[in-house]
């Protein structure tokens, strides 16, 4: 709806509050609308013989009483209690209408009647005849009798000139019109306030939904550029993919040539390593059986030299118990003479330090500059390069200090993972 088209039916509805006073003013009660707790449950003919209407409830008792023309107009109401009876008068136009509610705990009862204005012939009649006297004589009857109709005739003109003067001239109409002008007049300010807030509510809830429409077209037209997107995203995506594929295809193929070239290199190489392993186990087999032989024969030396030790001593005590003094001295050069070489080899094996030479293997990932500052530390030399991860070192020992205690020092070493002697060969040589 279009603001031109708003503002068109709020002065309709403007228009239409206007003439309503004259249109209740107008209005005689004919059909009305009876209303139990909001709900049209009948209507009452007030033009009808008997206009009265009568309704029992057994599910709720009465609670709210509503009374509206057949336009829908409230006229009028009341709330009643939950239990017991409720009495209510309403005015209708120039008529009354008589609502009894009777509340109980499992329903009620309401009896409505209307009842229209009296004639003015009735109420003069009941003016003038409030009760009727028999006269007491004959003669004075007829008298007493026309006196009391020239009385009943003088005030009947009175009276009929009295009702008929305002009918003419339009004042009973006229009060009575502008009370239910009034009264109407009230009762539209409300219905117009009340459509004043309805035309704002709805005019927020128009621009709501306008507000609303063309948010939802935008979000349509990114919705549409979003699909167009994924669209084009999911065919370069299967693009990708089938690149991808033919990529896997020729990386399988390749890597497949390769591994089989690495196979056959490493199993060269394995074939090359183990027949170095077989010519170097045979050097070692070669050393191990010149070292043995060496040891043997270093063992017949030291025997020989313990001998020749035991024989000296023995020259020297009897020597020693058999001379006298000056033999003594005589006898104490050749001991002199004798320690002065076993003095010079000392001296001579202090100045000429004994090769040591051993094997060593250190822990996975150790640098080749930790190894060197450990072999520097030691004061050694590597002899040849490392073979399946042993490495061969050479040491000077120029003080008589026990291999066993320098074996034991480098293994406490942190990158030391295992030492090997010549005489326990290490497993991999």
């Amino acid at each position: 709806m279009e603001a031109h088209e708003l503002n068109d039916y709020r002065e309709h509805l403007l228009d239409a509050l206007e003439d309503q006073p004259r249109r209740v003013a107008a209005e005689r009660p004919g059909l009305l609308q009876v209303l139990v707790n909001h709900e049209r449950v009948g209507t009452l003919n007030c033009v009808g013989d008997d206009p009265s209407f009568n309704f029992t409830t057994r599910e709720r008792s009465i609670q709210n009483l509503e009374i509206r023309s057949e336009a829908g107009i409230l006229l009028g109401g009341c709330v009643a209690p939950e239990a017991g009876a409720k009495h209510v008068r309403i005015s209708i136009g120039k008529g009354t209408l008589d609502a009894q509610i009777q509340n109980r705990f499992d329903g009620g009862s309401l009896q409505v009647r209307y009842a229209p204005a009296p004639r003015w012939w009735t109420q003069v009649a009941a003016g003038l005849f409030p009760g009727t006297a028999v006269p007491t004589g004959t003669h004075r009857g007829f008298a007493i009798a026309g006196a009391f109709a020239q009385v009943v005739l003088a005030v009947g003109m009175t009276a009929l000139l009295a009702e008929r003067v305002p009918i003419w001239l339009g004042w009973d109409d006229r009060a009575h019109q502008v009370e239910e002008e009034q009264a109407a007049r009230e009762l539209n300010d409300q219905q117009i306030d009340r459509l004043h807030q309805q035309l704002a509510q709805l005019a927020e809830a128009q621009a709501s939904a306008i507000a609303a429409s063309r948010t939802g077209q935008e979000q349509l037209v990114q919705l549409s550029r979003l699909v167009d997107g994924l669209a084009h995203a999911q065919q370069k995506l299967n693009a990708q993919v089938v690149n991808v594929q033919d990529e896997l295809l020729t990386a399988k193929a390749t890597a497949s040539q390769e591994l089989q070239e690495g196979l056959r290199t490493v199993a060269s190489k394995a074939e090359t390593d183990r027949a170095q392993v077989a010519q170097d186990i045979s050097t070692v087999k070669t050393v191990n059986e010149t070292l043995i032989k060496q040891v043997a024969l270093l063992e017949s030396r030291n025997r020989e030299l313990h001998a020749r030790l035991a024989l000296a001593s023995l020259e020297v005590a009897k020597a020693t118990a058999a001379a006298s003094k000056p033999t003594v001295v005589a006898s104490a050069e050749p001991p002199k003479e004798t320690a002065i070489p076993v003095s010079t080899a000392e001296a001579h094996r202090d100045a000429d330090p004994q090769a040591f030479m051993f094997w060593v293997s250190f822990e996975d990932g150790t640098p080749d500059k930790s190894i060197e500052e450990l072999i520097q530390e030691i004061h050694g030399t590597k002899k040849g390069p490392a073979k399946s991860g042993w490495y061969s070192v050479e040491v000077n020992l120029p003080q008589p200090e026990p291999r066993d205690r320098f074996l034991e020092s480098v293994k406490r070493a942190k990158i030391v993972k295992a030492v090997a002697t010549s005489k326990v060969m290490p497993p991999a040589q």
